[in-house]
């Protein structure tokens, strides 16, 4: 007696073409909407370092 090894097999990931186009801009716009407010207090936050460091030398 053999064992079925069919439900073994990996299944596939789902590819971009399974995604309902809704979710997928859905997903889109909340990454934007995280990804730029962070990304803008980052520069902010190096633009600070740079400018209290700028500061020091001048003294």
């Amino acid at each position: 007696m053999m064992a079925n090894w069919d439900h073994f097999r990996p299944v596939d990931p789902p590819t971009s073409t399974n995604v309902d186009p809704e979710v997928r801009q859905f997903v889109i716009s909340q990454l934007v909407v995280i990804v730029l407010p962070v990304a803008t207090l980052f520069g902010l936050w190096l633009w600070m370092l740079n400018w209290r460091g700028r500061s020091r030398r001048d003294q």
